[in-house]
């Protein structure tokens, strides 16, 4: 059987020429998509699906479709085409790596560094998490899960270095409303303890020593074996030398 790639030429370029088969079309792209000539198979794979819409392969088609462009770091559209496959072929074998694969091109797309904007991470969490509720038991969940925690690491990681920015000048009260924002929404990311902890320093610094005390015992009792405890030890230490002052000045003040 012919399963090459027959192309024709006009002013635009190579294109490939419709073959016989839906069989023989899809097995043309998928030797496209082996050597990585994504473009091609992009080609390949459309006519596939758009002439042989009956074709058992034709779920397959798409799902290589939509690999092609993700491969291609055409991540956008690639989405575009998971979505096509889960909304045309629910039954496909494909239909669940579809859905994890629309969380996956939108964490591809986001900016790599964390003060960019990361609106596509949000929507990867979400899309995510969709498939988290959805197939409980594929394979694919535990890799989910990583990337869930990935890119909520990265959204505090924004949200706490705001903070900090805050912090660095002096502006202690705008400091904590980025801090409790990662106290609140991402407790379960590395970033939560840094910036429980940062709450709490912008407090002393504050010299709002009872607020200051409370929020380090807080940090204690979530956190007993952190790596910053011994800093709050001393925090607490520094505070406790304060009251100890502050009652034996106004002690004196009394006798006076």
């Amino acid at each position: 059987m012919f399963l090459g790639v027959v192309y024709l030429t006009g002013c635009g370029g190579k294109s490939v020429l419709l073959l016989p088969s839906a069989d023989m079309q899809f097995e043309a792209a998928k030797k496209e998509y082996d050597k990585k000539h994504y473009l091609k198979a992009i080609e390949g794979f459309q006519k596939t699906i758009f002439n042989f819409p009956g074709a058992t392969v034709v779920d397959t088609a798409q799902y290589y479709l939509a690999m092609s462009y993700f491969q291609n770091e055409e991540f956008e559209l690639a989405s575009v085409e998971f979505n096509r496959l889960m909304l045309n072929y629910p039954r496909s074998d494909f239909a669940d790596e579809a859905q994890y694969m629309v969380g996956i091109c939108y964490t591809e797309s986001t900016p790599g560094h964390y003060a960019l904007d990361q609106q596509d991470l949000r929507k990867a969490i979400t899309a995510l998490e969709d498939f988290l509720v959805d197939n409980p038991d594929s394979p694919l969940v535990p890799e989910a899960k990583d990337r869930i925690k990935e890119a909520r690491n990265k959204l505090a990681r924004k949200a706490y270095e705001n903070g900090i920015t805050y912090f660095k000048m002096y502006s202690y009260e705008a400091s904590r409303v980025y801090f409790q924002h990662v106290i609140d929404e991402y407790t379960d990311t590395d970033y939560a303890p840094e910036a429980l902890f940062k709450y709490a320093e912008s407090l002393y610094k504050e010299k709002k020593y009872t607020e200051a005390d409370e929020k380090f015992h807080q940090f204690l009792g979530v956190y007993p074996v952190h790596p910053l405890k011994d800093k709050v030890d001393g925090y607490l230490r520094k505070i406790a030398d304060s009251n100890i002052r502050d009652k034996e000045e106004n002690a004196a003040a009394a006798t006076d």
